[in-house]
């Protein structure tokens, strides 16, 4: 079988690309014009160039193939409101479930966020079957993942469009170039972290979630969501565990809420002003003192997701950054 995978060369796609050789699978992989793709050098696929705005270029990327594996997306969270966001995250998605259906693919495996799913504490995790409450976040990004999977989900029930979602909560892992969900673990080592909010998140190995992602193709339910997770932790917890894994002390102390949600209003306020991202806007201060807690059982059951320790997605993360000098 021949697969299409969109943003191939980000984080996540670098891991769905290696899987997916892995398995027997034939790769188109697709990038955007002019990016540099060394994530991708060495493995035995096609490159082809387009985005999800371009017609044109999603029929050349579909044709012959017969699933798609959709990860590009905008994740960007400053500013919060962003029409790019959604021309991407949703009209893309659009074009790309439109273009799929001319050339009748079998399967559409899309990457959502578990944000599009209600979160809960430890003891009480959220899943699959709580309702969406990210519109308090008042986030583009999250809102327009929200939007994309209600498309495809009634795309499946309206007309039998082979839809799954994926959702991946927090992911720890090597190809981070940006470097984005690892930043914090960067700053950590190279003691720019002031201390650490009250918190919780579900935090994934990037390539557990890229074997649900492939295992999809052949098993799942189509017209379902799988949040692709694994341990829920406090940050304190997280940060205990990064300590171990680079074998530092744990020298944090918790930041009182009070004084993070000043401080994310104070750098909102800030960036407004100079145009430029600040490091924990208000929104960010927001989120970090929420207990994100969610629940990776129906992943693991019926997509075989492997249960990867954090502390090797760290080792793993931290291996990649040190061999292209990160650190």
């Amino acid at each position: 079988m021949k697969i299409l995978i969109t943003g191939a060369d980000g984080m996540l796609g670098a891991s769905v690309s290696r899987e997916a050789l892995s398995q027997g699978y034939a790769v188109r992989a697709m990038v955007l014009p002019n990016r540099k793709t060394t994530v991708l050098d060495g493995l035995a696929l096609e490159l082809v160039e387009g985005d999800l705005t371009q017609i044109a270029a999603l029929e050349k990327a579909i044709h012959g193939c017969q699933a798609v594996i959709n990860v590009a997306a905008s994740t960007s969270i400053w500013p919060r409101r962003q029409s790019v966001i959604w021309e991407i995250n949703y009209h893309g998605v659009k074009n790309l479930m439109a273009v799929s259906e001319q050339q009748q693919i079998t399967r559409f495996i899309h990457v959502g966020t578990a944000n599009s799913f209600g979160h809960g504490n430890p003891s009480a995790p959220g899943d699959e079957t709580k309702g969406f409450n990210g519109k308090a976040y008042k986030m583009d990004y999250v809102d327009s993942k929200y939007e994309a999977q209600k498309l495809l989900l009634s795309a499946h029930h309206q007309k039998g469009f082979p839809a799954i979602i994926i959702n991946p909560t927090y992911m720890i892992g090597p190809f981070d170039s940006g470097p984005t969900s690892g930043r914090m673990i960067l700053e950590l080592y190279k003691g720019n972290l002031p201390g650490y909010a009250s918190g919780y998140k579900n935090f994934v190995y990037s390539k557990d979630v890229a074997v649900g992602i492939v295992n999809a193709l052949k098993l799942g339910t189509l017209g379902a969501c799988y949040i692709a997770g694994n341990e829920n932790l406090s940050f304190e917890q997280f940060f205990r565990k990064a300590c171990s894994v680079k074998g530092i002390p744990f020298t944090l102390r918790r930041v009182p809420n009070g004084l993070i949600y000043t401080a994310g209003l104070f750098n909102s306020l800030l960036a407004r002003l100079t145009k430029k991202p600040p490091k924990l806007g208000y929104h960010m201060a927001q989120q970090a003192t929420m207990k994100q807690c969610y629940s990776p059982v129906k992943a693991r059951s019926e997509l075989n997701m492997p249960s990867t320790p954090i502390e090797i997605a760290i080792s793993d993360a931290v291996r990649w950054w040190e061999e292209h000098q990160y650190l």
